[in-house]
């Protein structure tokens, strides 16, 4: 008896609680209604609170992408951990560069990032030549089994390059230093302390937007240089989506236009290491029978198989180009 008393004063006391809390609010909230000055009081920590979400936000995301690359550089210079050393540098790099580009459309925002990427550039450009060339040759053995014939003169070049640029990225290594690039982050802290948020989500977001809106599909008489240009704008468009749907403000279509345009670049970058491949084998092909010292049939039936795959991937690409850009209207 005396446990089931306690538990009813127990119950009514929590009730009586939740009443009294009930009735603060509605006071709260009539005091706020009558007087703009309360309502301003009130909403103002929420307002310091997100502002502060949105800043830590973009300088960790920047200061994770550079870690990234930091940690990477460190790699370079071991041959068995070299080429996942290189494909998370390049990644590092994209994403610091989607999110300068991004915050570059904020107004109030002002940072010189030349003299932070110097570095960063040439290991990219020179890791970018060790990575095509790497899968180039695998690539060009998974095809050769198609034609029961393997295309000596191209491997060796190919292996030649490879050694070349790893060579060189080595010494690079030992040479160049990324300190600067380690500094960037508190220096973008600095550039964005005074943005006003409300405005920063606002440009960011049409920013994005307009990116969105202005992906098209080529002409069928395009020129690579054109398909190459769109894989470029839709991969940095990409890593922009992915910061903005860390945003609070983001939306579900945000979300969608995340997989639209991942998907959209996997197939454009299939695309690309399928066509240079190919344009690399026909004019290995050229200087052979330049030199006058034989060459297989078989080439031509390796140009064709190439051809074939670049032809598919292109229009893979273009499919799904067409689906992103129905999801814009």
């Amino acid at each position: 008896m005396t446990g089931m008393l306690k538990a009813s004063s127990n119950a009514a006391a929590a009730n009586l609680r939740m009443v009294c809390i009930w009735i603060i609010f509605a006071k709260t909230m009539k005091r706020l209604s009558d007087n703009p000055a309360y309502l301003y009081l009130f909403f103002f920590p929420f307002y310091v609170i997100f502002s502060i979400m949105l800043k830590t936000l973009l300088h960790d995301y920047l200061e994770s992408a550079c870690s990234t690359v930091a940690a990477s550089f460190e790699q370079l210079q071991h041959p068995t951990r070299r080429q996942k050393a290189i494909h998370q540098l390049r990644v590092g790099s994209k994403k610091i560069r989607a999110l300068l580009a991004l915050a570059q459309q904020i107004p109030g925002y002002h940072l010189k990032k030349g003299k932070y990427l110097t570095t960063l550039k040439i290991l990219q450009q020179i890791g970018g030549i060790s990575r095509d060339t790497q899968l180039q040759e695998q690539s060009l053995t998974r095809h050769e089994k198609t034609v029961s014939w393997r295309f000596s003169v191209a491997h060796l070049l190919l292996k030649t390059k490879l050694t070349t640029v790893d060579t060189t990225l080595e010494s690079l290594s030992q040479q160049l230093s990324i300190k600067k690039l380690t500094t960037l982050p508190k220096a973008f802290k600095a550039a964005i302390a005074d943005i006003e948020d409300e405005t920063a989500i606002a440009v960011m977001t049409e920013h994005v937007a307009k990116q969105y809106r202005h992906i098209f599909l080529p002409d069928s008489k395009a020129p690579d240089t054109v398909w190459h240009d769109l894989r470029k704008n839709t991969k940095r468009l990409y890593y922009q989506l992915s910061i903005i749907t860390q945003l609070p403000h983001h939306t579900h279509r945000h979300r969608q236009q995340l997989q639209h345009t991942k998907k959209t670049g996997n197939l454009l970058g299939q695309w690309h290491d399928a066509s240079e491949l190919l344009l690399f084998i026909k004019n290995t092909a050229t200087k052979v029978k330049k030199e006058k010292t034989g060459l297989s049939d078989n080439v031509s039936k390796l140009i064709h198989e190439l051809q074939r795959e670049t032809t598919e991937k292109l229009a893979d690409s273009a499919k799904r180009i067409h689906m992103l850009t129905n999801s814009a209207d």
